[in-house]
């Protein structure tokens, strides 16, 4: 079993306060935060929203590529994005979609084959199982 931490500070009050996030356990990141910059049309720092869609595409990733399972001398290549939505004050700002994106490259499969893969690694990847109450859309396709 690992364990990994974060940690969040804040400063003021929601509106006009800010914050800052470290990733802990690595050491790789501290990021500035604030409602301003979550709500804006335009984001100029992160939020937990963009951090919850950087964890579900790295993880999504890992997934994907452990059920492609390449043989040694391929190396597929994928590209995931991931879009997370929040909702207004109608669904008390919570989550309401995910849309994930992927290409994928030098994967020896027939699309309608990668395509089940793809769906499935939404569901079996630990993040995504987490969001199981959360609607996600697939966009899988194999390029050249």
């Amino acid at each position: 079993m690992s364990e990994r931490a974060a940690s969040a500070d804040w400063v003021g009050g929601l509106v006009s306060g800010s914050g800052t996030i470290e990733l802990s356990s690595s050491g790789q990141a501290r990021f500035d935060y604030s409602l301003e910059t979550r709500a804006a049309d335009r984001a100029t720092t992160t939020s937990p929203e963009e951090l919850l869609a950087a964890a579900y595409a790295s993880c999504y990733a890992m997934q994907l590529s452990a059920l492609l399972d390449p043989e040694p001398d391929q190396s597929p290549a994928l590209h995931v994005e991931a879009v997370v939505t929040q909702g207004g004050p109608d669904v008390d700002f919570g989550i309401v979609s995910i849309a994930l994106t992927v290409r994928a490259r030098g994967v020896a499969l027939p699309g309608s084959d990668f395509d089940e893969l793809a769906e499935k690694a939404s569901s079996l990847c630990p993040i995504g199982r987490a969001l199981a109450a959360v609607p996600v859309t697939l966009d899988a396709a194999v390029q050249g």
